[in-house]
């Protein structure tokens, strides 16, 4: 992925400078503190990333009632117990007499039915008449219908006068969460026409990171990866893990690198960090795996991608200036292969002012250089 990555790079590169790479006897070499610095290109994948709250916590209301007062706004930072809205208070006490007397109500009409029913059982009991009887017996049946009825109904009004004594013994309504009030929405829907929560509290106690991989790079990231976390304005940076890939969630975009610019999907990851000091919510930040790069070495030390080198295992060279600007085969001394990274120390033979070409069945020695480095290429942007 790395040197597929790089050789898109010097594609660019090339199409960038005119002529370069086309002339008969041109060669094009990089600056070797370019490849070798942070961010240089081949070295790491690099995604965009934003700092999001730990979570999010929605606060819905009771649609059967009135909202009475809003207690915050957009932008207020809550405490757990903090008032975040109350009810209209007469309104509740209207609906739990309402419920109140519809409850007494039933409960009235049930006795009588019961009383109703008793004395039917009597005067059947007390008749010799069988016409009598089954008349009787009919009637008891329709007044045992009802008592199941009134029953019902006096269930689920007991039910309504405990939820609306509930609600009035807790008309306000608090924050369960510590955190900032992000949105608001007294009448609003979705795009499909759901109603939105009416309140969404950001959790504000610590801060995760979420970005995005593209199908075409997915292996590069996996739960539980390192990874850097790069401002894109100062040389901070902090460090973190990935938490979770959402593969079951993916965004469409559309992709021009092919010709019926077609679609490809990109999908959220999120980064737990292990300190978030001088991060912002909000803040737009890079994101790369940990390959170590940000371990202490040596300022001067050259460590090289190995698809520089050629015969990295026998008498290991690659194509370098000279001081005379031409292109000439340079030989090296390497130190141990780092697998993780895929480069080789360079103990002798490069500095890391020198200029290396990647290596081609067109280049000789002898070639025109024509040089790049930051100044000309600028792999971020």
């Amino acid at each position: 992925m790395k040197k597929a990555a790089f050789l898109l790079a010097l594609v660019m590169l090339l199409g960038l400078l005119p002529g370069c790479g086309q002339a008969e006897g041109e060669a094009s070499v990089q600056s070797v503190s370019m490849i070798c610095g942070l961010g240089s290109v081949g070295l790491a994948d690099r995604f965009g990333g934003i700092v999001s709250p730990l979570g999010e916590t929605k606060i819905k209301k009771d649609d059967s009632l009135t909202v009475d007062t809003i207690k915050v706004k957009v932008g207020d930072t809550v405490a757990v117990g903090d008032v975040l809205f109350t009810y209209d208070l007469s309104e509740l006490q209207r609906n739990l007499e309402k419920a109140q007397l519809e409850l007494e109500q039933q409960q009235n009409q049930l006795e009588n039915k019961e009383s109703e029913k008793k004395d039917l059982e009597e005067q059947r009991d007390q008749t010799g008449d069988d016409a009598a009887r089954r008349e009787y017996t009919l009637q008891i049946r329709e007044a045992n219908l009802d008592i199941l009825t009134y029953k019902a109904n006096i269930s689920t009004k007991e039910a309504e006068v405990q939820k609306s004594e509930t609600l009035l013994k807790n008309s306000t309504v608090v924050s369960p969460v510590d955190g900032r009030v992000q949105e608001i929405s007294e009448n609003g829907t979705d795009n499909n026409g759901n109603p939105l929560p009416f309140m969404t509290i950001v959790e504000t106690s610590g801060f995760r990171v979420k970005g995005y991989v593209n199908e075409n790079n997915a292996a590069a990231l996996r739960e539980g990866t390192e990874v850097i976390i790069r401002s894109r304005v100062s040389d901070q940076t902090w460090k973190g893990s990935v938490d979770t890939v959402d593969w079951n969630n993916p965004v469409q975009q559309q992709s021009y690198y092919d010709s019926d610019t077609s679609l490809s999907s990109k999908y959220p990851f999120y980064v737990t960090l292990d300190e978030g000091d001088g991060l912002l919510l909000g803040q737009h930040v890079y994101i790369e795996p940990d390959y170590g790069q940000e371990d202490e070495q040596d300022a001067s030390a050259i460590n090289l991608p190995s698809y520089f080198i050629s015969d990295p295992d026998g008498s290991p060279w690659v194509w370098a200036q000279s001081s005379k600007g031409k292109l000439e085969k340079r030989d090296l001394k390497l130190g141990e292969y780092n697998a993780d990274t895929d480069t080789y120390p360079v103990l002798e033979g490069l500095t890391a002012e020198d200029y290396i070409a990647y290596p081609d069945e067109s280049l000789k020695a002898g070639m025109a250089c024509v040089t790049y480095d930051d100044a000309t290429f600028d792999p971020g942007t």
